[in-house]
C-alpha cells in the first residue's frame, strides 16, 4: 500500500540510502529477520533535478537481494506512481510501500499424551472426601489405579514437524522443533495390535507412572502397617502387608493377601489365597473372608469364613470359624478353645477344649453354605407363619363380632378385612415358597453327605470335657477326657475310630 509521508529526516536517518551521494532518492529498509522489505522513494529538490525512476527502483532492490515475496501488484502501482510523479515533476510528496514480504515457518505440534488413568496420583496421599452429609472417611484408602488386563492405559499423539519458512532475500527458515515426550514401558504393557501407539495392560494390578516409565505391577506393596497412614486398600490383585493391618481398616484383594503382622480388629475380603504370619487377634471386630486357602498363625477372637483349606499353625480361640474343606490345627500344641468351628470335611487338632471346661462346639460334615441357607429358610418361615396365625386370628375376630351384632362393618373396618385377607393370600404364597426353597436346599445337602468323603473329627492329644462334636448331624458331649482319637458318624451316632492323620501345615 502507497503511504504519502512528509517526515522526510525521520526517514532518512531510519534506513540507508539509493542513489547520488549528495541526494539520496531511494531507500529500502529491511529489518532484522529479514522478513519484509520497505521502500522509500523521496522526490528531488528541484524540478530540474533528476526523478526516480522504475529501473532505480528494481537495481536497488536486486542490489538489497530482494528476491522473494515482491508484492507484484504493489510494484506495478509504484512504478505508475514513480511515472506519473516524473511526468508531473511532483516535489511535494514522497512513496512509501512495504513491497516485499517473507514466510514465516508454520510451528509444529507437540507430541500429546492422553492418561486414562490418574497420572498425577501421590503414593502418600489419603482420598479424604465428603459424602452427601458433609461427613468424611478418614478411613479412606490411597486412591490405587486398578486396571485389568485389556484396559487401554495410554494414548500417544507422535509430534508433527512443522513447515520452514523463506525471506525476502530466499533464505529458509527452519521451524522450532516440536517438543516430544520420552515414555518407557515396562513390565505388564503391551502396545495395541491396531494402534502401536496406544498402550494396554497385560495384566490384572494397578498402573505406576514413575521417571517416564509405566508398568502394570500384580502387587501392591504396604511396607508398614495398614493405619491412618495408607487407609482402606480396594485393589485388583494380589496386596502384600509387611506391617500389621490395625484395628477398623478394610483390605479387598482380588487376588491374594499377605500379611507379614498381625491383623486386629480388621476387615479382609480375599479372592485369592490368604497368609497371615503375625497372626489374628480380633478384638471380636475381626471379620475375615477367604475363597482360597488360608494360612494362619493362630486366631483369636475373630469370624473367619474360608472357601478352600485352613492351615493354624497354633490355635483357635473364641472365633467363629468356618471352612469348606478341612481344617489343622497343626501339631499336639494346636488348640481349638470356643467356637463354633465348622469344616465341611475334615477337622484335625492337637487338643479340643481346655482343663476349664470352656464350652467348645466343633461341626464337621455340614455343607456349610447350605447349613447356613436352610437356618435362614427355618427363620424366614417361622416369621411368616407368625404373621399368617395373626391376621387368621383377627380375621375371625371381625366374623365374631359381625355375627353377634347383626349389623354390617363400616366402610373402614371393611377396608381392613379386605387388606388383611389380600396379605394372607400373599403370605401363604410367600411361606409355600421358602418351604420349597427349603427342601431343595435339604435335598443338595443329602446329596453332599451322601457323595462326600466319610467327614472326621482328628484329636492327635486330648479332647476335654465342654466339647460338643456334631458330624452330619449326629451328635456327642464331652463329659470326660479322651486322648488320640478320630470320630466319624456311623448309623446316626458319632464313633470313636483309630486316629489316622497327617497333621503338618506349612510355615506361615
Amino acid at each position: 500500500m502507497l503511504k504519502p509521508n512528509r517526515n522526510l529526516k525521520a526517514t532518512l536517518q531510519r534506513s540507508p540510502p539509493t542513489g547520488s551521494a549528495d541526494e539520496p532518492l531511494l531507500f529500502v529498509e529491511i529489518p532484522f529477520d529479514a522478513m519484509s522489505a520497505r521502500v522509500t522513494i523521496l522526490p528531488p529538490t528541484s524540478k530540474d533535478k533528476k526523478f526516480v525512476t522504475v529501473d532505480d527502483l528494481r537495481h536497488a532492490l536486486e542490489k538489497r537481494n530482494v528476491v522473494y515475496g515482491i508484492d507484484q501488484n504493489l510494484l506495478m502501482e509504484i512504478s505508475a506512481k514513480i511515472t506519473q510523479q516524473a511526468a508531473d515533476k511532483n516535489l511535494d510528496d514522497m512513496i512509501e510501500a512495504d513491497l516485499a514480504h517473507g514466510t514465516r515457518p508454520h510451528p509444529g505440534q507437540d507430541a500429546q499424551v492422553e492418561y486414562f488413568f490418574e497420572k498425577d496420583h501421590s503414593s502418600h496421599k489419603v482420598d479424604l472426601t465428603e459424602d452427601e452429609e458433609g461427613r468424611v472417611d478418614y478411613k479412606a484408602g490411597r486412591k490405587i489405579n486398578n486396571v485389568k488386563k485389556g484396559d487401554l492405559l495410554i494414548r500417544v499423539t507422535p509430534a508433527v514437524l512443522g513447515k520452514p519458512g523463506r525471506t525476502i532475500t530466499g533464505r529458509d527458515v527452519p521451524p522450532d522443533p516440536p517438543k516430544d515426550i520420552v515414555l518407557s514401558f515396562g513390565k505388564g504393557v503391551l502396545p495395541g495390535v491396531d494402534n502401536p501407539n496406544e498402550f494396554y495392560a497385560d495384566e490384572d494390578g494397578h498402573v505406576v507412572l514413575k521417571d517416564g516409565r509405566v508398568t502394570v505391577q500384580p502387587v501392591y506393596e504396604v511396607r508398614g502397617d495398614v493405619d491412618m497412614t495408607v487407609g482402606n486398600i480396594d485393589f485388583f490383585g494380589t496386596v502384600m502387608v509387611h506391617g500389621d493391618v490395625k484395628d477398623g481398616f478394610k483390605i479387598n484383594a482380588g487376588g491374594d493377601l499377605i500379611v507379614r503382622g498381625v491383623v486386629e480388629g480388621a476387615d479382609l475380603q480375599v479372592e485369592g489365597n490368604l497368609t497371615v504370619s503375625g497372626g489374628v487377634t480380633g478384638n471380636d471386630r475381626a471379620h475375615i473372608r477367604c475363597k482360597g486357602n488360608a494360612l494362619i498363625k493362630y486366631i483369636q477372637n475373630a469370624t473367619v469364613e474360608v472357601t478352600g483349606n485352613l492351615g493354624v499353625k497354633q490355635f483357635i480361640l473364641h472365633s467363629k470359624v468356618t471352612c469348606d474343606h478341612t481344617i489343622t490345627v497343626a501339631g499336639s500344641k494346636g488348640m481349638i478353645v470356643g467356637g463354633p468351628v465348622i469344616a465341611r470335611r475334615e477337622l484335625t487338632a492337637g487338643a479340643i477344649g481346655n482343663k476349664l471346661a470352656t464350652p467348645t462346639e466343633i461341626i464337621v460334615g455340614e455343607q456349610v453354605d447350605l447349613r447356613v441357607e436352610i437356618l435362614n429358610a427355618d427363620e424366614e418361615i417361622r416369621e411368616i407363619t407368625n404373621k399368617i396365625e395373626k391376621i387368621r386370628k383377627s380375621l375371625v375376630h371381625f366374623k365374631d363380632v359381625n355375627a353377634r351384632s347383626n349389623e354390617q362393618l363400616s366402610d373402614e373396618k371393611k377396608e381392613l378385612q379386605t387388606w388383611m385377607a389380600r396379605a394372607l393370600v400373599k403370605l401363604t404364597f410367600d411361606a409355600k415358597v421358602v418351604s420349597q426353597k427349603k427342601n431343595e436346599l435339604e435335598i443338595k445337602q443329602a446329596v453332599f453327605l451322601k457323595e462326600k468323603p466319610i467327614p472326621r473329627v482328628n484329636c492327635t492329644y486330648k479332647i476335654y470335657p465342654g466339647v460338643k462334636v456334631m458330624i452330619n448331624r449326629a451328635y456327642i458331649a464331652f463329659q470326660d477326657e479322651q486322648k488320640y482319637c478320630s470320630l466319624i458318624e456311623m448309623e446316626g451316632e458319632v464313633r470313636f475310630t483309630t486316629l489316622k492323620t497327617k497333621t503338618k501345615v506349612q510355615t506361615v
